[in-house]
């Protein structure tokens, strides 16, 4: 199956999403961060509830960033109420009109689901083959990571495996969202525990204790294990054993 024609899968809906783009007024350095975060309001109100931790590429490697995010739900009377940071929003932006507390790059569906994780998986966007790492839910990717929104050791394992690099390249055509989003997980990701059969926990246990341990070829086998295949096939043959599992359970074409 080319590329082209890969279903996007239903299940997979709202797992993969690209940062935030930066908003300029908005970014801070550490100093600026820190300055903003001691200064006290009337009201009692906690700078920091406002200063929000980000992640961006600096010379190709992450590093942290700090910005101003007032609540998208949140008023102008609201904002006010943290003068400092109100204060510097509205000087970098001196001509601004509206709603200028406000982030026009805020991506609500993203926000809503690292909210409700202790942790997410990021990998640059222009690595060659995805290199997830961990970061913690309360740090904003920017918009030069892809992000997969899950906290749990088993997804890590599998977009890790040599199985999804394979998926990788084959899918290269599509954006790195739709690479994710039609990849034929060997049961859906959102898969009640409970749910799971017996022989589907003890995969998923191996693929997490294959993630945490970082050898690739436990890691190779776990993930071949999860889909009922052998340890050690050839990646041609995997790639035809994907695009025929992904073509036997097909949604919405692309």
């Amino acid at each position: 199956m080319a590329a082209s024609t890969l279903p996007l899968r239903p299940e997979n809906a709202g797992l993969a999403f690209i940062g935030e783009s930066i908003w300029p007024p908005a970014r801070l350095t550490a100093k600026q961060a820190q300055q903003l975060a001691a200064a006290s309001n009337p009201t009692g109100r906690l700078n920091s509830d406002v200063i929000q931790r980000g992640l961006s590429l600096k010379s190709g490697h992450p590093s942290e960033h700090w910005q101003i995010d007032f609540p998208l739900h949140g008023t102008e009377a609201e904002a006010n109420l943290y003068a400092a940071p109100s204060r510097h929003l509205k000087s970098a932006q001196p001509a601004a009109t509206g709603k200028w507390w406000r982030n026009p790059h805020a991506k609500i569906e993203l926000r809503t689901s690292l909210a409700r994780l202790e942790r997410s998986l990021v990998t640059p966007l222009a690595a060659t083959e995805p290199t997830w790492t961990w970061i913690d839910s309360e740090v904003l990717p920017d918009a030069n990571f892809l992000v997969a929104a899950r906290d749990d050791d088993f997804t890590h394992g599998l977009l890790s495996s040599p199985l999804f690099q394979i998926w990788w390249q084959h899918s290269g055509s599509l954006a790195p969202v739709d690479r994710i989003a039609s990849f034929p997980f060997p049961w859906p990701p959102r898969t009640l525990l409970s749910a799971l059969t017996r022989p589907q926990e003890e995969q998923r246990l191996a693929l997490a204790r294959a993630a945490r341990s970082g050898d690739l070829e436990q890691l190779s086998a776990a993930a071949n294990a999860a889909y009922g295949w052998p340890p050690h096939l050839p990646a041609p043959a995997l790639r035809e054993r994907l695009i025929d599992q992904a073509d036997s359970h097909p949604g919405a074409r692309l």
